[in-house]
């Protein structure tokens, strides 16, 4: 069994309730952005939606500043940049264009399945790269997940398209970044990495419309579009926000497991908001996904996600 120490067992349970609330604004993000996308070209609404939401996250990370005991270094900007390269940027791209061939060949599901790999990666790297520890209820765990996916989604032909190969890569790339992120963590505020994603992810996917001639694409938004991207970049704020200061302080191969239970949140939107039909089959993936991740987090974390629960609010660390 896993053993937590008292000092940390409240900033773990912190970090739990937070990447809880992460999947959540994530699902309801996931369903929303099926509706804010449509009709738009793709690259220009992920570039204007991030940039939206970098300009959200600066009074959040000039709060965070006051704790740095020291300016940031060279290597720091350098690690923030590659952060906002491979996590804010070049992932946003692949993922949005990928679903978007997938869906035209019909291999939808098995893109969003691609997806949902994320945490087996981010497991990988965390134990690799950070040291996190193996566990024997990770594969129990990554069955679980695995398996109520696949009833989720109940995946039709074609089970591989140019999209799921997209969608795909940008997973990889999430899976290093947050890794990397987990580890600069160690010496930056979770708001300050949270910025460097967004923030330099901007710049750079700025640097990419210029350079593909598609500023144009952005500059047509029209008004209700930009209705679509304000709640978007609302939604993607909230979300790096919380899921940042949680996987600071909760192992990355955790985090992301948790992370997987956005997809059931979706899901239900659908079911409920949109009248989609279901089938008792895609009710019972849910419900072993939510098993696997139950199995993923531990009864140690649970119990000082109990504990931080519990106690007196005014007293509760903050990340």
């Amino acid at each position: 069994m896993e053993a937590i120490s008292q000092p940390e067992s409240r900033l773990v349970g912190q970090g739990v309730v937070l990447v809880f609330v992460a999947a959540l604004v994530s699902g309801v993000s996931t369903f929303v952005n099926f509706y804010a996308v449509k009709g738009t070209d793709s690259d220009a609404f992920v570039t204007v939606r991030n940039v939206v939401t970098a300009a959200f996250l600066v009074p959040v990370a000039l709060v965070g500043a006051r704790t740095l005991r020291a300016p940031l270094r060279r290597v720091d900007w350098g690690r923030l940049a590659v952060i906002g390269l491979i996590g804010g940027a070049i992932p946003f791209l692949l993922f949005f264009r990928g679903i978007e061939l997938a869906t035209a060949a019909g291999g939808a599901a098995t893109a969003t399945f691609a997806y949902r790999t994320l945490f087996l990666m981010a497991t990988i790297f965390g134990i690799v790269f950070l040291g996190e520890r193996f566990q024997w209820r990770v594969t129990a765990a990554a069955a679980l997940i695995l398996g109520g996916n696949l009833l989720l989604l109940s995946l039709v032909s074609p089970l591989w398209t140019n999209g799921t190969a997209y969608v795909l890569a940008a997973t990889l790339l999430w899976a290093g970044e947050y890794t990397l992120s987990r580890r600069v963590m160690r010496d930056l505020p979770s708001r300050t990495v949270a910025l460097g994603r967004m923030g330099f992810g901007a710049c750079f996917l700025v640097g990419y419309l210029a350079l593909t001639a598609q500023v144009g694409s952005a500059a047509a938004l029209t008004g209700g579009q930009w209705e679509w991207v304000l709640i978007s970049a609302v939604l993607l704020t909230a979300f790096v926000g919380v899921w940042y200061a949680g996987l600071q302080q909760v192992e990355v191969g955790v985090a992301t497991s948790v992370l997987v239970l956005g997809f059931p949140v979706t899901f239900l939107l659908s079911v409920t908001l949109q009248g989609s039909a279901f089938t008792f089959a895609q009710l019972a993936g849910a419900v072993v996904v939510a098993a696997g991740v139950v199995l993923a987090v531990g009864r140690s974390q649970f119990r000082a996600t109990w504990q931080y629960l519990t106690r007196a609010p005014f007293s509760r660390p903050t990340a």
